[in-house]
């Protein structure tokens, strides 16, 4: 829940709602810091619950509240706040200035309203639990299922409400007094609480006394300490018609009984952290002698008191001492001045740095005091700035080991807040199934018997599905492999076919130009044999001599012209298709007969000659070309009948592979409902299981403990165990990487060096920034003045005031302030500074808040 927080100026009354709105800070920090409320502020804030009178209460949980008259439950709503208590239980008290959100719905019970019912469960520390209709319980203390009761509605929330009781219905349990009410005149109950002054002339009998209080005689016990006047609170633990039995609770803290017994507790703590015990007998101080404890009975009366050889110190006096001293460091720490711590002593060397550092603005001497640390201040200063970067290096890495430290921390307490909500939440689930089982145990056995049944049937459905699914796949997979076979298998039957096409018409056309070329060998011969009938001679020669004679005009009328150049290579190609080996080996023919011979010659070129002969040839070779065509054609026609068959298989296979493919979908989405169903069993199962180990161990399941101060304390003791140890880092690293470039002889000697200033000087190092007159005005905190004598007189040289824890070896009189404590024991140290750093803390943090408000008032006149 968000909430805004503004303070409201009194000075500029005319301020627009924006210019207001800018200055509401959130309410988380309200949680954080709960003192930060203050008169004036304005909230907006939701209401959890209604108290006594029908005032509206805000609740948040650092344990603040607000408290609102005349709003309902769950109003968000605007309100200014008029007074502000700081106590233990911290409250304010507000008006109403605007309802930003009104409730939605109105609750079934309202504040006062008397309702006579019975109670239906027991709930927690002995309280009755009634449920109302939409699921509205009112908590009832002191009483138990059965019960009949006349209540009071006292409180009322979103969800349920209290209210106490005003008389039993059906009558009062003798065997238990707590959750009766016997007197109905004076309405009196068991368990309320009742302020009293115990009068002067009232008579004790034993450890009892007896009053007269509301016409009744009322029995008290005594306890803490009570005696005559004294004010103090009464719880009432038994009420009858005649008397009344009480017990006391506390006792106002101005009474003087509460004082003594103040007195009694500072003085008990003390002796148990060993601040009574003195120095030696032999070695006290006269000056010493009125803060001892000496004797006032007996035979050595006015002596001082001795136990081991050592004076008991007064604590007392020495309680004394410490409320005035730790007043005045307060007073110095509100003004703003500075501490120096100074303890050289084992025992007390840890303890003095650590109060050093917690307080922030102090510093401290822990090893040893140099002579002239603070008198011959610009030498030391001299000495601190070589040590400077070191000491601001070391400060980084510190710094950020306790920031990780600190978020480790915050993660556990994070954790450990989870753990505790979630028992809480298992201790609560477990109630409400103990109660579920108890009312219907054999329903409960019943639905996990039936549950377990219908998971083994889905189970063996669920295997009979898997089988069928991964047959189905098997078979789509035999499929697919033949479909592969077939479509290949035609794949190389359409190929063949292709190849075969192809011959084939190779084939055709070689037997188109043979039909010519035989046509063209017919001739040749029918001419031959009309040239020799008609007396004529063949002479053949060579295609270029013959060429060459056309020229002339006399032998044109007697040559057989040659045919196209395609014709003769056609020629050529079918010659050498036989096995004949054509040669042209022929005479060269030479023309030497007259002109009148002429006429009877014919000339044939030698090619033409040849192919006459290869007649026959050619005749066979076209026969076995026919032969060829006709099993060309043979084999075509069946291998289209067998494409036409892979075809009308694969057309049957696709259809099957189609039906197993719808089938494996519907098998798939069976499967996946199963699951489904499955899955939804399993919850179930594993629900029904929780329970089962709930109930198991509920006996055994604690939730954590409440109280943050357990808490913390736990997450101590595991951060020291074993975060601490893992945080550790080597502080030699720094200086061994400044004196990388240095010889080994040089960087030992100057790391020596270093490392004795920073033992003397470390805790005075923030000093340097410091004027003379700011160091004079530091407050000097000395543990074991024997030690620090030469502290002791420079700070009384430069006037430093001085707070000494004194042994009954030391001077008083050298201190301002004293506190007569033991300052060798580590337990009395670890107490009176752990007390300074309380007091000195406040003090700093009421200075911070002083100066806040005087810069925003500064602000406002600006």
């Amino acid at each position: 829940m968000k909430t805004t927080a503004k303070k409201e100026s009194r000075s500029n009354s005319g301020r627009t709602n924006s210019v207001r709105q800018g200055y509401k800070t959130n309410v988380k920090q309200l949680k954080t810091l709960g003192t930060n409320l203050q008169v004036g502020d304005i909230l907006d804030v939701n209401i959890t619950s209604i108290g006594f009178n029908k005032i509206g209460i805000a609740e948040f949980f650092n344990g603040y509240s607000i408290l609102v008259p005349n709003v309902n439950v769950g109003d968000y709503v605007k309100v200014q706040i008029l007074k502000i208590n700081l106590s233990k239980t911290k409250y304010a008290i507000a008006k109403l200035v605007e309802v930003i959100r009104s409730a939605e719905n109105k609750l079934p019970i309202t504040v006062g309203e008397v309702l006579d019912l019975t109670i239906q469960t027991t709930g927690p520390a002995k309280s009755g639990i009634i449920e109302l209709p939409n699921n509205y319980k009112i908590v009832v203390p002191n009483t138990k299922a059965g019960d009949q009761v006349k209540i009071e509605v006292s409180r009322v929330k979103k969800n349920y409400g209290f209210a106490k009781v005003l008389n039993f219905l059906n009558g009062p349990i003798s065997t238990d007094a707590e959750q009766t009410l016997i007197s109905s005149n004076n309405q009196l109950l068991v368990g309320s609480q009742v302020t009293l002054i115990i009068p002067n002339n009232t008579t004790f009998y034993g450890n009892h006394l007896v009053l007269k209080f509301e016409e009744k005689f009322l029995l008290l016990k005594l306890a803490l300490g009570v005696k005559k006047g004294d004010k103090i609170r009464v719880k009432l633990t038994k009420v009858t018609s005649t008397f009344i039995i009480g017990k006391v609770l506390t006792i106002n803290p101005l009474s003087e009984t509460n004082k003594q017994l103040k007195i009694k507790n500072s003085i008990k703590t003390m002796l148990k952290h060993g601040m009574h015990y003195g120095e030696k007998a032999v070695k006290c101080h006269a000056r010493m002698r009125k803060f001892i404890w000496i004797r006032k009975k007996g035979n050595n009366t006015n002596r001082p008191l001795i136990k081991k050889g050592r004076h008991l110190l007064n604590l007392l006096k020495t309680r004394r001492c410490l409320i005035k001293s730790l007043q005045q460091l307060a007073k110095y720490a509100i003004k703003g001045r500075t501490f120096l711590f100074v303890g050289t002593k084992k025992s007390a060397s840890a303890l003095v740095a650590r109060a050093a550092l917690l307080t922030k603005t102090s510093f401290f001497v822990n090893t040893r005091w140099l002579g002239g640390m603070l008198t011959n201040w610009k030498t030391i200063l001299k000495s601190i700035s070589k040590i400077k970067p070191i000491l601001k290096e070391k400060q980084k890495i510190i710094k950020n080991i306790l920031e990780k430290r600190q978020r480790i921390k915050l993660r556990l307490f994070k954790k450990v807040s989870l753990l505790r909500i979630k028992s809480q939440e298992l201790i609560q689930k477990g109630k409400k199934l103990i109660f579920k089982v108890k009312q219907n145990k054999e329903q409960f056995l019943t639905t996990n018997q039936k549950l377990l049944k219908k998971r083994e049937q889905l189970i063996t459905k669920g295997e009979l599905l898997i089988q069928i699914y991964n047959s189905l796949i098997n078979k789509n997979k035999d499929l697919t492999a033949t479909n592969l076979e077939l479509t290949e298998k035609a794949n190389q039957l359409i190929r063949r076919k292709k190849n075969l096409i192809k011959q084939l018409l190779v084939n055709k056309k070689q037997l188109r130009e043979l039909q010519v070329l035989f046509l063209l060998s017919t001739e040749l011969t029918k001419l031959k044999q009309v040239k020799t009938q008609q007396g004529n001679t063949l002479w053949t020669m060579s295609y270029g001599k013959l060429m060459s004679l056309t020229n002339e005009t006399n032998f044109e009328q007697n040559i057989v012209p040659t045919p196209p150049k395609d014709v003769l290579n056609k020629i050529l190609t079918t010659m050498r298709r036989t096995s004949e080996v054509l040669t042209s080996n022929s005479s060269n023919l030479t023309i030497n007969r007259s002109k009148a011979e002429v006429s009877n010659i014919i000339l044939f070129s030698k090619l033409l000659n040849k192919f006459s002969d290869f007649m026959p040839f050619i005749k066979n070779y076209m026969q076995i070309i026919k032969i060829r065509l006709t099993n060309i054609t043979t084999i075509l026609a069946n291998l289209t009948e067998n494409i036409n068959l892979v075809k009308y298989q694969l057309t049957e296979f696709s259809s099957i592979q189609t039906k197993l493919l719808t089938n494996i979908n519907f098998v798939k989405t069976k499967l996946v409902s199963e699951r489904k169903l499955m899955q939804q069993l399993k919850l179930k199962l594993k629900k029904l299981a929780s329970e089962q180990r709930l109930l198991r161990f509920l006996p055994k399941l604690r939730s954590l403990s409440k109280s943050t101060d357990k808490i913390a304390q736990t997450i101590q003791i595991v951060m020291k165990k074993f975060v601490d140890p893992k945080m550790v880092y080597p502080m030699d690293a720094i200086y061994d990487e400044k004196l990388k470039s240095n010889s080994n002889k040089l960087a030992a000697a100057r790391k020596k060096k270093w490392q004795r200033l920073e033992k003397y000087f470390g805790g005075i190092s923030k000093m340097a920034t410091m004027r003379q007159s700011n160091i004079n005005n530091n407050v000097a905190i000395i543990i074991g003045q024997q030690e620090e004598l030469n502290a002791v007189r420079e700070c009384k040289k430069l006037g430093i005031k001085m707070f000494h824890i004194v042994d009954t070896n030391c001077n008083p009189l050298l201190a301002d302030h004293i506190i007569p404590a033991n300052d060798d024991s580590r337990n009395s140290i670890k107490f009176i500074l752990n007390k300074m750093l309380q007091n000195i803390r406040l003090a700093q943090k009421i200075r911070n808040k002083i100066l806040i408000k005087q810069l925003r008032k500064s602000k406002k006149f600006v």
